[in-house]
């Protein structure tokens, strides 16, 4: 059994997930760092809950697919609760756009969408404004408990001997000679064999990472929750109405809207609310669901999703640096596929390399000129 001595910088989904499934390899000398006095209070906490397999891209597609499986039949003990609560998710498109839906669904057949009728949809939402042509739906997605997940990776790594350090800022790597020594954080020095990238929007402040910095870019986009509403049925689905980039689904008693709003910010500014940017979802909302125009907004806040110019994740051995490992770039996706993503990482820690057939085109070595 290895005893190198693990960093993993952010106790964020991708950071938890990398210590359960680098725990599960029998790592025991692991350190989870968290700048935050609480682990996901950043983007993991930040974001809509919606388990939405049907992304375009294929690879994260499948990615997604076989992540939702962890989900909906996880390992004994993982959670007391259920982790998706399957309401659904719809897929809507209108004539201008449905070429766009269909393209998605004939790239990823075995995502399992189903085509239906649009009035299937209107007879579940009938406050969903006309004009949309184009559906599929998805039973088995819905809302995740992002809570009850972070809580599994978390409980499951710490106890196989992980170690949460909260409070704890990380400030820069420590190379000496050529060589990955450790981190130096908020509190002193941390010695390291490998130093694991985990912290979101985070991972593009280059001054923290040197000559080791990736192209990372971090978007903020906003979210909105109605004061509750009479009209809105807790058992809703997910709606996702594609091209005009709205969404919405039950919250509270209310309704979360998301306009999907992108404008790149520092990470600093990631959580940030814009009221611009609000102005133009209530827009969309009044577009969509005319008769909830003047419902209160009770509250809205912002967060961080993390890119790359290509658009895939990051996840695997910086081949610049012997020990430097990233599980960075995202992109929204995070949760979604936080069981493939940490099990691929820990594949990359724990073994230098990775067997998964998207490894490769996930490996950061792709992003060096």
């Amino acid at each position: 059994m290895s005893n190198d001595r693990i960093v993993i910088i952010g106790a964020g989904m991708a950071g938890a997930a990398t210590a359960y499934f680098l725990a599960q390899r029998g790592r025991r000398h692991i350190h989870l760092l968290e700048k935050e006095k609480i682990a996901g209070t950043q983007s993991t906490g930040r974001n809509a809950a919606i388990l939405r397999t049907m992304i375009p891209e294929p690879l994260l597609n499948r990615l997604a697919c076989t992540s939702a499986r962890f989900y909906l039949d996880p390992p004994e003990g993982f959670s007391s609760e259920p982790l998706v609560e399957k309401v659904g998710v719809y897929l809507a498109a209108g004539p201008n756009h449905a070429a766009t839906l269909r393209s998605w669904c004939e790239t990823n057949p075995e995502n399992g969408q189903v085509p239906v009728d649009p009035s299937v949809m209107y007879g579940r939402i009938p406050i969903l404004a006309p004009g949309l042509t184009h559906v599929t739906h998805k039973a088995d997605d819905g809302v995740l408990d992002v809570h009850a997940i972070l809580q599994g990776f978390l409980r499951g790594a710490c106890r196989e001997g992980t170690e949460l350090l909260l409070g704890r800022e990380f400030l820069g790597l420590r190379v000496e000679d050529g060589r990955l020594a450790g981190v130096e954080t908020s509190e002193g020095f941390l010695e390291a064999d490998k130093v694991v990238v985990a912290n979101g929007g985070w991972a593009a402040a280059s001054g923290t990472f040197g000559p080791y910095a990736l192209p990372f870019a971090p978007y903020r986009r906003h979210l909105m929750v109605t004061s509750p509403l009479p009209e809105v049925d807790p058992h809703w689905p997910v709606v996702w109405i594609v091209g005009e980039e709205f969404y919405f689904r039950p919250e509270s008693g209310g309704l979360l809207l998301c306009g999907c709003d992108a404008v790149k910010v520092a990470p600093e500014q990631g959580e940030v609310s814009d009221p611009a940017e609000l102005e133009k979802t209530a827009i969309k909302a009044a577009r969509w669901l005319p008769g909830l125009a003047d419902a209160r907004i009770a509250r809205s806040w912002a967060g961080m999703r993390t890119f790359v110019p290509d658009d895939l994740f990051v996840i695997g051995a910086d081949p610049r640096l012997e020990g430097l490992f990233w599980v960075a770039g995202l992109g929204g996706h995070g949760i979604t596929c936080a069981p493939v993503i940490g099990r691929l990482a820990a594949e990359w820690i724990a073994e230098g390399g990775s067997a998964h057939p998207a490894a490769p085109a996930l490996a950061p070595a792709r992003l060096l000129g």
